[in-house]
């Protein structure tokens, strides 16, 4: 009998044509790869970035303004939910991004409460 030969590399090997010296830095050509990797990756990136921020700032002002229209009552029990949504997930254990995404809304809530227009409560002087 004839013992069965393998063809995969070991593991925890690197891919066949990425050995150590595929990976490190020649002279005269410094990972050349990675640098067009990163021009090609960023440069779509750099040009969504303007319009991506404008959407988000108008969502983000639609969505204060929604809420400055609700009464303080309802604000304040909303807030209170998300902040009890998200202690209940922090004291379960939940990853702490989980946690932040169950208190995000309580955050938003406070900003639109912090930007609503004060309104005047005294009746205006006649003369």
């Amino acid at each position: 009998m004839t013992p069965v030969v393998s063809k995969r590399p070991p593991r925890g090997a690197p891919p066949p044509g990425l050995g150590p010296a595929t990976l490190r830095a020649r002279p005269g050509r410094p990972v050349s790869g990675v640098l067009m990797l990163v021009r090609t990756s960023v440069a779509p990136l750099i040009e969504r970035t303007p319009g991506t921020m404008q959407a988000t700032r108008a969502g983000a002002h639609a969505l204060t303004v929604a809420l400055q229209t609700l009464p303080d009552s309802t604000l304040r029990w909303l807030a209170a939910g998300s902040v009890g949504f998200g202690a209940g997930l922090y004291l379960a254990g939940a990853p702490r991004v989980v946690t932040a995404a169950g208190v995000a809304p309580a955050l938003a809530i406070a900003a639109a409460i912090a930007l609503r227009p004060i309104e005047s409560k005294t009746a205006p002087r006649q003369r």
